[in-house]
């Protein structure tokens, strides 16, 4: 298939369907013309042989019965200009009237000349004489017949090819003139649509290369076009949040990684080259450092299991708000410790879950939010439900998080704090964790934060999720 650019296509397509229309509307216009102006003219042609039968009529009566032939000469020799003649007979047949010889080959002569000039005006055919014999009556007796002889099928003057011809004419100086706007507005809607679709093209191509930071301003009064320009807008401010995403995340799983890795290595060859003494407290900071590297890839294989629907839910019926106290239960001592108050509002609803990974989210949230909660403040767990859904939210009066923080909050090894969540023992995958949980629960979690005042956590479950 020949490819073409879009301005080149919408040009051609233009074009076509322009020539169409005005073609179609031109012969339906010339076809309509005709046909009209040939009625016309046959009821013109009609009027006229009345009119003559009329004058025959008038001048037998006026002759009181008799024919005057110096009178209908005159009328013949009338005829003639009118571009027909004609003959008279009487009832018995018997002829009154006619022309004859040299006078009858010039009255064939004269119609011919004049149908070949009306011919050569404009393509209007004329067939062989036509004979059109009418009924003469006085006072309601028949006196006769007369027969008028034309070209047909219509009695068409010089004056009338002239108007066709003319019509002609100014039908095809109007397509041609149609034509030419048609190709200029082609041209001009072409690249009016061709040169914004050019740019999103461009850019797209620059967004394969990694060329995130540039924009595609509106410069179009069409709205499909300039939606199009603002998803790709968004989309590259994504792409760039998600580039740089990606870079932060490989600098943090690569310190998470380094860390353990040098205190073992240093340790080892300290151990090795005889600088430190093997002891207990030195291996159990090596086990230690062990520990948390398992913890970590074990957390990420738990992400990518959930995720891709590889570790399958073991659903049962769970009484929430206890799963909510016994979650709690399990922090008491952190819970004393900072002296925060810890409440549980709201209702009893069952939800068909998987028990251990409902547990695994309480306890990663709540472990937050006893993390960043100063002393002495407060957690509350409110649960509440409805025809389908059941709603499960966890608030603190906390550090808070910036706005543009919540975004990426959920991301994995994303710490809105790297350095206090580090030296609170954070990798920055928790959240992760919860998401993928919720998500494969056919849930959703949100969450809304101030900074300074606190953050909330918004978790949202079918009531049926078998």
């Amino acid at each position: 298939m020949k490819k073409r650019t879009i301005r080149t296509q919408l040009i051609i397509s233009f074009l076509v369907i322009a020539t169409l229309i005005i073609g179609s509307l031109s012969l339906i216009t010339l076809g309509l013309t005709n046909n009209h102006f040939s009625k016309y003219v046959n009821e013109r042609q009609e009027d006229l042989l009345k009119q003559y039968v009329n004058t025959i009529d008038l001048l037998w009566e006026n002759s009181n019965g008799a024919w005057n032939n110096e009178e209908i000469s005159a009328l013949s020799a009338k005829a003639l200009e009118n571009n027909f003649y004609f003959s008279i007979e009487d009832t018995q047949g018997k002829i009154v009237w006619q022309l004859q010889g040299k006078d009858l080959e010039i009255a064939r002569s004269k119609l011919k000349r004049n149908a070949e000039k009306v011919s050569q005006k404009k393509s209007v055919e004329l067939d062989e004489t036509i004979e059109d014999k009418k009924k003469l009556v006085n006072d309601g007796r028949e006196f006769g017949w007369v027969t008028f002889y034309y070209l047909g099928p219509y009695a068409y003057t010089e004056h009338d090819a002239m108007f066709i011809s003319s019509m002609k004419q100014s039908l095809m100086y109007v397509a041609f003139s149609a034509l030419v706007v048609s190709i200029i507005l082609a041209s001009w809607i072409a690249t009016r649509l061709g040169l914004p679709l050019k740019h999103v093209s461009d850019f797209t191509h620059k967004l394969t290369r990694g060329e995130y930071a540039q924009k595609i301003p509106q410069e179009t009064s069409i709205i499909e076009i300039n939606s199009l320009i603002d998803s790709l807008n968004d989309l590259s401010n994504q792409l760039e949040k998600q580039d740089s995403l990606r870079k932060r995340l490989t600098t943090d799983i690569s310190h998470e990684l380094r860390t353990p890795l040098t205190t073992l290595k240093g340790n080892i060859e300290g151990m090795i080259d005889g600088v430190w003494k093997i002891t207990p407290e030195r291996l159990q900071s090596c086990y230690d450092e062990i520990d948390r590297l398992t913890r970590l890839i074990r957390n990420i294989e738990l992400i990518n299991k959930i995720e891709t629907n590889y570790d399958h839910l073991k659903k049962t019926d769970v009484d929430l708000y206890k799963l909510v106290e016994s979650v709690i239960e399990n922090f008491t001592s952190k819970i004393s410790e900072k002296n925060i108050s810890v409440k549980i509002h709201g209702e009893r609803p069952v939800v068909s879950a998987d028990k251990d990974k409902m547990s695994q989210v309480l306890t990663n949230l709540l472990s937050n939010a006893i993390k960043f909660t100063q002393k002495e403040g407060r957690i509350d767990f409110s649960i509440t439900s409805d025809k389908n859904n059941i709603l499960l939210s966890i608030e603190d009066n906390g550090i808070g998080l910036e706005k543009d923080q919540q975004f990426h909050i959920f991301d994995r090894f994303y710490m809105a704090d790297p350095s206090r969540s580090s030296s609170l023992g954070g990798q920055g995958i928790g959240l992760a964790i919860v998401k993928s949980i919720v998500e494969a629960h056919n849930g959703t979690i949100e969450v809304k934060s101030n900074l300074g005042l606190g953050t909330k956590f918004s978790i949202k479950l079918p009531s049926d999720s078998k």
